[in-house]
């Protein structure tokens, strides 16, 4: 008996290419080897303080600003005032990825070994991020301090060291933060250009145990490096391009860019331009995005810059 086929109805026919389409649209948008599935594909977002987080006139303002502007992302402090879990939900409705910023040893670590009860207090913010719905912990001042510290060590045990901080931070909090939640790093932005660093960051080592690295690439701290500072694009896209050719396979990179005023001058641009030419580097590059740095929360001319930078990122531009 010969096999008949019967002719897909227009009506499937339709719905399997809505279907397709809205697959292609989420894959698009979310970064696929991430854990949670909520982590977008490339970042663009601001820096949240606990002063915003306080101010909830200021918090509403800022987030719809950056809802107008369909930036997906912002990185909150968790102390010593973290957001409520209103405010978390909040911001996710807005479609905004909220990355728990939190501060391990300001100023770096003198000694070998921490202050158990300074580990205490850094797990506590941990486990309340992740109990917030936090699904990514940015660690912070996750290093030993830049020019003096009361040891010696070498290179090696100091990444020894801080990757054991990090290994005992996920063991500590594995009953709140689960499987699905991502773990990143802020490192100095000189590390991803050179091969060792007495702070004990390094990218390699530090992608074997975290999903993401954000190197600090502000221009003004590469200091006495005159090329650096007078070229805010290029150091944003060759910090992020050498810590992906660094960094393990899969490992997301992310500039944060400098949107304060320090040590702009050399650049020859004004305010704006500065921050947008950075957001463009970050484009431009192999990274997977951007969160700019004011510290004050003053972002002004930061959404005018991602108003230019909008109408700009996905023009041809002219090789450097």
């Amino acid at each position: 008996m010969p096999i008949t086929f019967t002719k897909p109805s227009a009506v499937f026919l339709l719905l399997l290419l809505l279907a397709c389409q809205s697959a292609e649209k989420k894959d698009a948008r979310f970064y696929e080897l991430a854990k949670n599935r909520e982590v977008p594909v490339f970042i663009e977002g601001l820096y949240i303080n606990t002063k915003t987080i306080r101010d909830k006139k200021y918090w509403n303002a800022l987030f719809s600003a950056m809802e107008e502007r369909k930036m997906n992302a912002a990185v909150i402090d968790m102390q010593p005032y973290p957001p409520t879990a209103e405010q978390v939900n909040d911001v996710k409705k807005r479609g905004i990825y909220p990355i728990a910023r939190v501060v391990n040893f300001e100023g770096g670590l003198l000694e070998k070994s921490p202050p158990p009860a300074r580990m205490v207090s850094i797990q506590n913010a941990i486990r309340n991020a992740c109990k917030l719905g936090f699904k990514e912990i940015q660690l912070d001042y996750i290093r030993y301090a830049d020019g003096g510290t009361n040891f010696s060590m070498s290179y090696e045990k100091r990444y020894e060291s801080i990757l054991g901080i990090i290994k005992d931070h996920k063991e500590k909090t594995k009953a709140d933060c689960l499987d699905d939640v991502e773990w990143s790093a802020d490192i100095f932005g000189r590390v991803p250009f050179i091969e060792n660093d007495v702070i004990g960051q390094k990218v390699e080592p530090f992608s074997e145990s975290l999903q993401a690295l954000y190197p600090m690439l502000y221009p003004s701290h590469f200091y006495g490096l005159t090329k650096r500072v007078a070229d805010p694009y290029g150091t944003i896209k060759d910090g992020l391009d050498f810590t992906i050719q660094r960094a393990k396979p899969g490992t997301r990179a992310l500039a944060w860019v400098q949107g304060f005023k320090m040590m702009i001058g050399p650049s020859k641009l004004s305010y704006k331009d500065y921050i947008k030419v950075q957001m463009l580097g970050a484009k431009d590059s192999k990274g997977h995005g951007f969160i700019v740095w004011n510290a004050g929360n003053d972002y002004f001319e930061t959404f005018e810059a991602f108003d230019e930078y909008t109408k700009e990122k996905n023009n041809p531009r002219p090789l450097p």
